[in-house]
């Protein structure tokens, strides 16, 4: 909304219910908004539904150099829900969906588009927008929080803006803890041990550090969806073109609604339980497989060391790989109805896996191999579960980066000559030629897999500081070139990606918090059973476990119940979002809460008219309370 025109509409507002009661005031001074000490002024990042009444016009903020309020962002938004939107709602009912699958399907090469006429669908990249983001995006040298979120998200959409929030968010605390990791990685070598003294204090730091991190990130998240309008995004969220149901009649509001029984939903979620339960069992059979592997290179010590730690890396990359295909079908099964609800599922399933299949061989090296009879490599547990991390999260880093630099610029390469085939000598093509042949960014599914990837590596950093205080500042590293070849990727590799709107990150907060109380159980059995930082007897060495457990989650919960997750001027504004939409833009009458006793003068005696009649019988009255209030 323009704050100019709003602060004037409201002053306006104000006089009518002042005209209505003269006798309203305090101090002197009639109804108007009262100060309150924030960051935002009274006007400012108010989003309000849009009225097309010609007098209402003038409420709406103007896009940059635009006489309307709608950026080429919220143009795009309107299209796509006008094509896929349901036909009671007015929209198209198109669901671009499965003309794209039906392409990818047909083997027709007369018919490349697979019956339904439909190549692709992209909005086409802002040569002049894209070019600045470039530039001020895709540096050689930034500070993590300095980089252009509010820019990228008005060209790529709230979830794509949300993402490289966090990202950036994530980046620059990283940082922080990077030092006192460095610190302790190079005490380790002074005193020519992982075990050196500095550690046990590493990890407790890890844990605290990570809850704050969660816990300004979520102030920065309520901020984002405030200057956004995201703050009120998931309850006015649309179905997906996908969500399949009948349409019947709202049990609610007697509106029209698509409907999908939750039991249904129900089977297909049994069903997925089910199949998940089988993948988690071939994760620990691959884990069998690996220690197989050790017992038959028993015999050569260097091969020992070697193979099987590489080994469990590729067999985690190729599972996760498989699992991710699988966990899309079996959510797509289930039929959810909006992508909110979707996402949640799907990202639910690929962690629970992730988790398991990332973390489950370091586990067993951290708490079980020593019991076993071959025992551990490299002189001790906590040695071999160092070189092991350090052999996964190095994996996990190459892996992740070669992907994301080579993946788009041969499929593009490839994609080109393909277009080029037939044409004799090398044809030139048009704008919307060039960008078709790029590859496509995903708002959905691409956050999905980047966020496995910061969650991963998340799980790697505090689960087993101990082992590798040196993760953090790797991480740290990553996550920075991450920032510019997502930079590159998406100005330069990828065609304009879609804008969808969102109001948070979803389940990855909650999944980012369990990972870090999971810290704190797998930090303290690192440094009570694996290490030998405290040689007492076993049952001592349980106590002090259980007894480091409790004051750290104790601390832990202390911090996260104290800083509130949304800022209080956050609150105030959209609260006075509510308050503006309801008077100003939809013209509600101011209430009318007062009561005027004149009204009622008419049902009521005078106190010279008020007679007094008998008692009534003398039936009515006992001697005791027994048989009268008590009785039946």
């Amino acid at each position: 909304m323009d704050p100019k025109e709003l602060e004037k509409a409201t002053a306006l507002h104000f006089e009518k219910v002042l005209k209505d009661d003269p006798s309203d005031t305090i101090d002197g001074k009639g109804p108007h908004l009262g100060a309150f000490d924030g960051r935002f002024g009274t006007y400012d990042y108010i989003f309000c539904k849009y009225e097309d009444e010609d007098e209402k016009q003038p409420l709406y903020a103007k896009g940059d150099g635009l006489s309307h309020p709608f950026h080429s962002t919220h143009r795009i938004k309107l299209l796509v829900t006008m094509i896929q939107g349901e036909t009671f709602r007015g929209g198209a009912d198109i669901n671009i969906g499965e003309c794209m699958a039906a392409k990818e399907e047909c083997e027709d090469t007369e018919n490349p588009s697979g019956g339904f006429g439909m190549l692709e669908q992209f909005p086409l990249h802002d040569p002049a927008v894209v070019n600045d983001l470039y530039k001020k995006w895709v540096v050689k040298w930034q500070w993590p929080w300095d980089q252009p979120v509010e820019q990228l998200r008005m060209y790529l959409g709230e979830k794509a803006g949300l993402y490289f929030g966090f990202l950036v968010h994530y980046t620059a605390w990283l940082m922080g803890i990077a030092v006192f990791g460095l610190i302790v990685q190079i005490d380790t070598y002074i005193e020519y041990s992982v075990q050196a003294s500095t550690v046990p204090y590493f990890a407790v730091f890890v844990c605290v550090w990570a809850v704050l991190m969660l816990e300004d990130w979520k102030n920065k998240e309520a901020t984002y969806a405030l200057k956004w309008g995201m703050s009120d995004f998931e309850s006015t969220e649309q179905d997906r073109p996908e969500f399949n149901g009948r349409i019947q009649w709202s049990p609610v509001d007697g509106e029209k609604m698509t409907f999908f029984p939750d039991s249904e939903r129900q089977k297909a979620m049994n069903k997925s339980y089910s199949i998940i339960f089988c993948m988690l069992l071939l994760v620990l059979a691959s884990i069998g497989g690996v220690f197989a592997i050790k017992i038959a290179l028993d015999t050569n010590a260097t091969l020992e060391s070697i193979v099987p730690s590489i080994t469990q890396a590729v067999v985690i990359q190729v599972l996760n790989a498989i699992y991710r295909t699988m966990a899309v079908g079996m959510t797509d099964s289930e039929n959810h109805q909006t992508d909110t609800q979707y996402e949640d599922n799907l990202v639910a399933k690929l962690y629970m896996f992730t988790f398991v299949n990332s973390y489950s061989a370091l586990y067993f090296i951290a708490f079980i191999e020593g019991w076993t009879s071959l025992g551990c490599e490299k002189g001790n547990c906590l040695n071999y579960l160092a070189y092991s991390m350090m052999v996964l999260f190095m994996t996990n880093l190459i892996v992740g980066n070669a992907t994301e630099i080579l993946v788009p610029l041969l499929a593009q390469r490839a994609k080109a000559a393909k277009e080029s085939e037939g044409t004799g000598e090398k044809q030139k093509m048009s704008v919307a030629e060039l960008q078709y042949t790029l590859e496509t960014y995903d708002p959905t599914e691409s956050t999905i897999e980047d966020f496995t990837t910061i969650s991963i590596e998340l799980g790697y950093v505090v689960l087993f500081a101990v082992a590798f205080p040196v993760a953090p500042f790797m991480a740290a590293v990553s996550e920075y070139v991450q920032i510019r070849t997502d930079g590159w990727k998406l100005c330069r590799a990828y065609k304009r990606c879609e804008p969808i709107g969102a109001q948070d990150i979803g389940i990855w907060a909650s999944i980012f918090q369990l990972t870090t109380y999971a810290s704190v159980i797998s930090n303290a059995g690192i440094v009570m059973f694996t290490g030998t930082w405290f040689p007492y007897k076993l049952s001592t060495r349980i106590w002090m476990f259980i007894l480091f457990q409790y004051v750290l989650v104790a601390l832990m919960t202390g911090l996260d119940a104290s800083i509130p997750d949304t800022p209080e001027d956050v609150e105030m504004q959209v609260e006075r979002t509510a308050f503006f939409e309801k008077f100003i833009v939809e013209g509600a009458e101011p209430d009318g809460d007062k009561v005027d006793f004149d009204e009622y003068a008419h049902q009521h005696k005078k106190p010279h008219e008020v007679t007094y009649e008998n008692r009534t019988h003398e039936s009515q009255y006992h001697d005791s309370l027994d048989g009268s209030v008590f009785s039946d």
